[in-house]
């Protein structure tokens, strides 16, 4: 009886402990700023990223640049005042919702000739 409870007990820690997906982390940087993978999904996100990640310096953060494709960063720096900074890049805004942007290629149209 006890050795079947602690078999199902082990059983479904295991099970609960292999379902959990593993998320990595989306910023990275150090004090002065750093990096965020950009998606459409992130760059929605991307304030509320930053702000946690200066915020564990007592920072904040300021977006510098977004690069809108696949395999590009979010660039953001961390400040010691949001009111005053002398040589920092000025803020780049983000898109504040995911928009599919459909592209349908049209040309150059290729023409067989035999």
């Amino acid at each position: 009886m006890r050795v079947t409870l602690a078999l199902s007990i082990v059983s479904v820690a295991f099970a609960l402990s292999a379902s959990v997906a593993h998320a990595q982390a989306v910023a990275r940087g150090n004090d002065t700023g750093g990096i965020i993978s950009w998606s459409c999904e992130n760059e929605v996100a991307a304030p509320v990223i930053a702000a946690a990640h200066c915020a564990g310096w007592g920072k904040y953060p300021r977006i510098t640049s977004v690069r809108r494709q696949y395999g590009d960063y979010i660039a953001f720096n961390c400040l010691w005042t949001p009111y005053k900074a002398r040589w920092a890049l000025p803020a780049v805004p983000t898109r504040s919702a995911c928009i599919a942007v459909a592209r349908v290629r049209l040309s150059p149209r290729v023409r067989v000739r035999y």
